[in-house]
């Protein structure tokens, strides 16, 4: 369980390598023209874009983007289909399950790691505490990387873009689909312990976000991968957050990319190991090549 909320939030370094890639093209298997497939890091800066190269060329080619949901939606129409997710039960709020030192401790650490100025832990007490990690998580983005804005993430910027360019937005799950994942797969007293346990070492947490951003920003999947594997310590959530939803998705990108040639944008964490995207499209027969 431990880490496992931040790797969600985030879901998320040194010389390049053979490995050291973030952009792939697709190729065979009947296609007429290569599909690509980029994996992303939900907290990295937009800026990242301009340091892959042959991106922009390729995003110009094809006809469609797809994506793990549609975040060309309306923000409110978003909100609201995953609003019933993110409320905690009446007799499990957050101050009904710690104890009163707990409960006060963690508000007073909740103050400095705040995404916005003013918002405190009891105005989010409704809330189920995976809601509150994903906030202290930007909150530290924030403050280790002043260039990040939670405004422009990289998966909703192709999507748009995408849109303007008159691609087809195609997305492999639905809000309640993610929502239901994020917020009520992990019971609310594990998402509370983990929540006490980012607050109580901020700064270790801060050294993993800073990690998964370097690996990230030197387009070191694998590095990035093997982070992420080694901090967390419950396998059935990253079953599912992983393994589960890659399968899904492999069912369904063969017959997308047929369609016409596609843009794929996911988090990074599904395309590395035996189970990611990336292998799963070789053994479906298509050649998966480095495109930067």
């Amino acid at each position: 369980m431990r880490h496992h909320l931040l790797t969600l939030a985030i879901l998320l370094s040194g010389l390049f390598s053979a490995s050291a890639q973030i952009f792939y093209k697709i190729e065979g298997n009947g296609l007429e023209k290569p599909s690509y497939i980029l994996g992303t890091h939900h907290l990295a800066p937009l800026s990242n874009v301009d340091s892959i190269a042959g991106l922009h060329e390729a995003f110009r080619e094809v006809g469609q983007v797809v994506g793990e949901i549609d975040m060309t939606i309306d923000q409110m129409t978003l909100g609201l289909k995953m609003q019933s997710y993110m409320i905690a039960p009446s007799d499990s709020t957050l101050s009904s399950i710690l104890d009163p030192e707990t409960y006060s401790r963690v508000s007073e650490e909740f103050r400095q790691w705040a995404p916005m100025e003013g918002i405190e832990l009891p105005t989010l007490d409704g809330f189920k505490p995976n809601v509150i990690t994903t906030m202290v998580a930007v909150g530290m983005v924030q403050r280790g990387m002043p260039d990040f804005n939670p405004q422009e993430q990289l998966d909703s910027y192709f999507q748009l873009q995408g849109r303007e360019l008159g691609h087809k937005i195609i997305a492999l799950e639905t809000p309640e689909q993610q929502a239901e994942l994020l917020y009520s797969s992990t019971p609310i007293a594990e998402q509370a312990k983990s929540l006490v346990e980012m607050l109580d070492d901020p700064e270790k947490q801060m050294t993993n976000v800073r990690r998964l951003n370097e690996a990230y920003i030197a387009h070191d999947i694998d590095t990035l991968f093997e982070i992420t594997r080694d901090e967390d310590t419950n396998p059935e959530f990253m079953e599912r957050l992983l393994n589960k939803r890659n399968a899904d998705w492999l069912q369904k990108l063969p017959a997308i990319m047929a369609e016409a040639p596609t843009f794929i944008v996911v988090g990074a964490l599904h395309l590395p190991g035996e189970h990611g995207v990336l292998e799963g499209l070789r053994q479906a027969g298509y050649t998966v090549t480095s495109a930067e």
